[in-house]
């Protein structure tokens, strides 16, 4: 193991085992090869295996009573949660540790639970904590022969006066570790940890070119060893360490590097760490394109941070981003809380008022915040209710100009006579009715953000106005000669395909390329069955504890309206909750035939088969709609171009289907 081979380990490992259970019947023995064969797993990046190594020989070390054994492997186990980013389930784990060596009388290596409780610590941001327990140990130390666990122990007490600000001090503590190490074996993983450490260490006293002879020693052992945890937090501080020492080009492929091992061997604590530093290096970048890049890796090491419940260095990436200032959702109030325990639910997005977990949607705000600090317009297409306004009022939040307005407009709701007006504003008596003057709805956006919903039912005239408006920053209210000058950023949205309408002549080419500098779409709620349980546990809760009502809600019924399509979205789930809890008596149990009344009588399965014809059918929609817009809407053309398809059969479709002529006919 120690010479980096670890196949013929692994079968050493094995006839041991089975040496140690089956022909001297010793399981307390065999207990002890498990163990290193579990630290052989950790240290190759294989978690799960090293889980599972950990937890039989757990099982069999309480079967038989061995408590020393079954807290040493409690504490292995608890590293190897740590190192694979699995912080909700050490602190519990250590605990069991803890009673289990004080039943096997606390013998010497029970030290080892407090050393991996003082490494918990530091990494959950309780620096104070941990150099107090550790700073304890030592002194228990000192006493045993015990080099390896003084090593151990010094070297966390560095981390802890690293993350203090006392380099110096950690620089010395770390340098107490290798002598510890040195004195003991040629080998080992303090070796290849400390040396990283050192290298962090040395990076913040100004001795970068130390700092990588450090981080390469440590580095060449644990690449000799299949430490591979090591390996890629090496990797990282040799980034730092030679973009300190003017090497930028180096430190971009150490962290390039690094990015990819903690992929590949899924390390999201060092892989948070790295898109974190490579975030704030590149942030600085003149290039648009760069910053752009930034923020998404910032972005995405606050999400990973946010999964390992390190909300102080979330804290420290928010500030990064310019996000401190907004206020985070309050785990008590009856909404969020309860989305407590749902897997993969976006805290980053949950924070703006965006409840989610699905990819695509999580995809959609990373992509709006990435590009929040500039002008560039941003185009939302989705279905209607699907959340458009949301993603609009949360890129408003991220933005810089988040303490000016946010207008929201219907474009379909305003009247065509008075667009004009009610877009660019009037003087008093510039028309019949005009008995005070208005500002407008893109002048009362200034220096905030104009959000135009349904953009694509714009009048051409309009759409002439407004592109003028966004090429010359500069608007006419009806009845003035002179221009204003104004400063927006524009939103649009829609739920029908803007290249469609261009095609087909109703909308402006230009004006549809001026709008669509970034583009995002949200994918309908039957796409999103994951966001349906959590907007739902997000409503009920919200409507229950305005009503103040005490409401049970029936088992089934999550399953239920998970399966059901939603042709109206969000908007549809949230008034069916509302209607729900309006209707319900205090005390009672809501069942599932309180939900959808035309669906009452159906199953879970039934409405989930009736999602996929709508799918389906949806699809065939989009399919021949393209056909029809591709031939000017010639019948006969298109029912050959899809597949040979007779022109009585398309017609039938086009029926059943509800397509109007409008949806593909060219305006000439």
């Amino acid at each position: 193991m120690r010479l980096g081979a670890p196949l013929a380990a692994e079968k050493h490992f094995r006839a041991a085992i089975h040496i140690a259970t089956w022909d001297l019947n010793d399981e307390t023995e065999a207990l002890f090869w498990h163990r290193d064969m579990a630290v052989m797993y950790k240290n190759l990046g294989r978690w799960q295996q090293a889980k599972f190594e950990n937890l039989s020989a757990i099982a069999t070390a309480d079967a038989i009573g061995c408590h020393r054994e079954s807290g040493g492997l409690r504490a292995n186990l608890a590293i190897v949660y740590l190192k694979s980013g699995e912080f909700g389930a050490v602190d519990a784990l250590i605990n069991e540790a803890e009673a289990f060596y004080l039943r096997a009388g606390r013998p010497p290596e029970a030290l080892n639970n407090y050393l991996v409780r003082g490494r918990y610590l530091n990494l959950t941001g309780k620096p104070k904590e941990a150099l107090e327990l550790l700073s304890n140990i030592s002194t228990e130390l000192l006493p045993l022969d015990l080099p390896r666990e003084m090593a151990i122990c010094l070297e966390y007490m560095g981390d802890s006066h690293l993350a203090l600000g006392d380099h110096a001090k950690a620089a010395s503590l770390y340098q107490r570790a290798l002598d510890c190490q040195n004195g003991s074996k040629q080998f080992g993983d303090v070796v290849a940890e400390v040396g990283y450490r050192m290298g962090e260490a040395l990076v913040n006293l100004g001795d970068p070119n130390g700092a990588i002879l450090s981080c390469e020693r440590g580095l060449k052992v644990a690449r000799r060893t299949g430490e591979r945890y090591e390996e890629c937090a090496s990797q990282r501080i040799l980034a730092l360490a030679n973009w300190a020492s003017g090497n930028p080009r180096k430190a971009l492929r150490n962290i390039a590097e690094c990015i990819e091992l903690a992929r590949l061997y899924e390390i999201p604590y060092e892989l948070a760490r790295a898109l974190q530093w490579y975030g704030e290096a590149t942030l600085q970048s003149s290039s648009p394109d760069e910053h752009t890049q930034a923020r998404r890796h910032l972005w995405e090491a606050r999400g990973i941070y946010d999964r390992l419940g390190l909300t102080h260095a979330s804290r420290n990436v928010d500030k990064l981003l310019g996000f401190e200032s907004q206020p985070e959702p309050s785990t008590t109030e009856p909404g969020i809380e309860a989305l407590q325990g749902l897997s993969n639910l976006d805290g980053g997005a949950l924070r703006f008022g965006i409840v989610t977990c699905n990819p695509e949607v999580s995809e959609a705000v990373a992509t709006i915040q990435s590009i929040a600090p500039s002008r560039i317009p941003v185009l939302i297409t989705g279905q209607s209710g699907v959340g458009k306004e949301v993603l609009a009022k949360a890129l408003h939040l991220m933005s810089d100009r988040r303490k000016g307005p946010f207008v929201p407009v219907n474009c379909g709701a305003v009247s065509q006579t008075l667009i004009d007006s009610e877009f660019f504003g009037h003087e008093r008596g510039a028309f019949t009715g005009a008995v005070s003057a208005r500002e407008g709805l893109i002048a009362s956006a200034h220096q905030g953000t104009l959000f135009l919903d349904e953009i694509g039912e714009l009048s051409p005239a309009a759409q002439a106005t407004l592109l003028r408006v966004l090429e010359t920053g500069e608007l006419r209210p009806v009845g003035r000669d002179d221009l204003r000058k104004i400063d927006v950023r524009l939103v649009a949205a829609t739920n029908a395909s803007l290249e469609d309408l261009v095609e087909r002549g109703v909308f402006r080419r230009d004006l549809y390329y001026r709008l669509n500098g970034v583009s995002v779409t949200l994918p309908p709620l039957q796409e999103r069955e994951e966001d349906i349980r959590a907007l739902f546990r997000h409503f009920w809760a919200q409507a229950v504890s305005a009503s103040r009502k005490k409401l049970v809600l029936a088992d089934d019924v999550e399953a239920m309206l998970c399966a059901y399509s939603w042709p109206g979205n969000v908007r549809e789930l949230k008034n069916e909750v509302a209607r729900v809890v309006a209707m319900a008596d205090s005390g009672s149990v809501v069942n599932r035939e309180a939900f959808l009344p035309k669906q009452r009588a159906r199953t879970a399965e039934s409405l989930r088969r009736s999602r996929e014809q709508l799918t389906q059918s949806t699809a065939e929609r989009d399919e021949i709609l393209r056909a029809l817009r591709a031939h000017g809407g010639n019948k006969a053309e298109a029912a050959r171009s899809l597949g040979g398809m007779k022109r009585t059969t398309l017609l039938y479709k086009i029926e059943r289907l509800g397509i109007r002529p409008e949806e593909y006919l060219v305006n000439e």
